[in-house]
Parts: structure tokens; C-alpha cells; sequence
């Protein structure tokens, strides 16, 4: 056997081996962006149907009690004559 014929022997399997590795490396990746897009498209619908439900409530108008309730619920707002318990970080009640 010759230098040549045994550097083939050598070199040949490992970039065999290395390129399995590349391959299964490859697919790993594959797989793990399949699933994000699967979410993301799971996201994207789940937005898209929000966005259709307040599309159409901006067509129809709002309720009275919706917007009250949308006031109450996202920014915190009272009516007057409501009253407001602040919870202190040990549990007691503390009117406010």
C-alpha cells in the first residue's frame, strides 16, 4: 500500500462521517424551524382573528358598557363613588 492509497482510506470515511454529522445537524435545525413556524402561524391566525373581531367592532360602534368595561379592565379607571382596596405586599386590606 501506497502513501497515496492509505490517505484515501484515511480521509475518505471521516468526510463520510463529517458529512453525516453535517446532514443530521441539518435536519435538527430543519426540524426546530418547522415547529417555530408552526407557531408562528398558530400566532399569526390567533392575531388575524383579534384583529377581524375589532375591526368589526369598530364598524358596529362600541357599547356603553364596553367601553366601561374596557376602561376599567386596560386602564385602570374608576367611577366616581367606586371603591378602591389597595392590597399592601403583606396582605392586609388598606382602603384607599
Amino acid at each position: 500500500m501506497d502513501a497515496k492509497e492509505t490517505l484515501i482510506r484515511i480521509v475518505l470515511p471521516t468526510l463520510l462521517v463529517y458529512a453525516a454529522l453535517c446532514l443530521a445537524s441539518a435536519r435538527r435545525e430543519l426540524h426546530t424551524a418547522d415547529a417555530v413556524e408552526a407557531s408562528l402561524r398558530l400566532r399569526l391566525e390567533t392575531i388575524e382573528q383579534e384583529n377581524l373581531a375589532v375591526g368589526e367592532k369598530l364598524t358596529e360602534g362600541w357599547s356603553a358598557e364596553e367601553l366601561e368595561a374596557l376602561a376599567r379592565e386596560r386602564l385602570g379607571l374608576v367611577l366616581p363613588g367606586d371603591r378602591i382596596y389597595r392590597f399592601k405586599s403583606d396582605g392586609r386590606e388598606q382602603l384607599g
